[in-house]
């Protein structure tokens, strides 16, 4: 009998699925011990690389998006990103139909999928110095590059048990035990002081002092919402929420946690915000990413302006605020700004 992870027609379903972007179709079909080192009959490319390379010639951001997601997906089911296919000669070709000799680029399949993205990427940049613009797939490749590097940050965490997550989600649940509170701007968030101590050097400093927070246990954030300190905590616990959290909570969130320095769960928080850009939260998210520091989010801010035609007007017209307009390679003031600056008053002794 043939295993359900070897066969052809499961296979073949899996890849099909992979071409057209139908993420939730691949998740219903594919068996949980499905081999994803094995490649494709047509090109003997991994899943990984299919999941690049195919599609619509000129994709939406939507797709794109899927995209991503479907790789973030794969890497969780058991895709490994650091693997090659070594026995593969065949070879990834684009170029540009008005000049193929001269704009062709051919990356070998025998990569890994981050080796590819980048082999990829880089010859592309080389090519669009010499004058040939392939500034969309480059965008493209990076959202894939980030869903491979972050998903396998993620995919290399140690597994808990969810026994293990259950139990610190009940201590959570404990509010009769709590004794420290959080009075936010509409409702006040409880916690237990050993779980912030052990999280925060800022927090610890703050709860085991004379100050007022030390000797009352409760600490004032007026300028965060309760969601978002809710968020903050959760994290703390069980770095997982029951909640559906939109991009102000999670901003909020993640202002709390890189102020006081719970470095663990920043990356975590900020890792939540690419898939919530949208032209309304992409001015926040871009300048919390530019204010805190956060590379990773700064790129996918980046790349997510990069495919909007709305992002770029605001650009050209100068309307983005200074911090956004560092972060997609303008000056800090817009060209009207500059243009229009005051004449310099000279003063002379009588």
């Amino acid at each position: 009998m043939t295993d359900a992870s070897t066969s052809d027609g499961v296979r073949d379903a899996v890849f099909s699925l992979i071409r057209v972007a139908d993420l939730q179709g691949l998740q219903s079909i594919t068996p949980g011990d499905f081999d994803w080192s094995v490649p494709g009959d047509r090109l003997k490319r991994l899943p990984l690389i299919e999941a690049m390379v195919t599609g619509n010639a000129n994709r939406t951001q939507a797709e794109l998006t899927t995209r991503a997601e479907m790789i973030r997906w794969m890497l969780k089911a058991g895709a490994n990103p650091l693997q090659g296919c070594p026995s593969n000669e065949e070879t990834y070709g684009i170029w540009k139909v008005n000049d193929k000799d001269k704009t062709m680029i051919r990356i070998s399949y025998s990569r890994s999928a981050i080796s590819f993205a980048c082999e990829l990427m880089g010859a592309m940049k080389k090519a669009a110095q010499e004058g040939t613009d392939w500034s969309s797939q480059i965008a493209a490749f990076q959202i894939f590059l980030e869903a491979l590097t972050r998903g396998a940050a993620t995919r290399n965490n140690v597994s808990v048990p969810q026994g293990v997550v259950d139990m610190w989600e009940s201590i959570r649940e404990m509010t009769s035990t709590h004794n420290v509170i959080f009075e936010t701007a509409d409702e006040e968030v409880s916690a237990h002081d050993l779980v912030l101590v052990a999280a925060s050097p800022v927090l610890k400093a703050m709860l085991e002092s004379t100050m007022k927070e030390g000797s009352s246990k409760r600490i004032s954030v007026k300028d965060s919402s309760g969601s978002g300190a809710r968020l903050f905590v959760d994290m703390l616990y069980t770095s997982s929420t029951r909640d559906d959290p939109d991009y102000k909570t999670v901003l909020v969130a993640l202002d709390l946690a890189h102020r006081w320095q719970v470095d663990r769960i920043v990356p975590v928080l900020a890792g939540m915000l690419p898939e919530m850009l949208t032209v309304d939260s992409f001015v926040a998210i871009a300048e919390a990413a530019m204010l805190k520091g956060l590379e990773s989010l700064q790129r996918a801010c980046r790349t997510f302006a990069t495919n909007n035609s709305e992002i770029n007007a605001m650009l050209e017209k100068g309307t983005l605020p200074a911090e956004v307009r560092k972060l997609l390679g303008e000056s800090e003031a817009p060209a009207a700004e500059q243009g229009q600056r005051k004449k310099r008053r000279i003063f002379t002794e009588t």
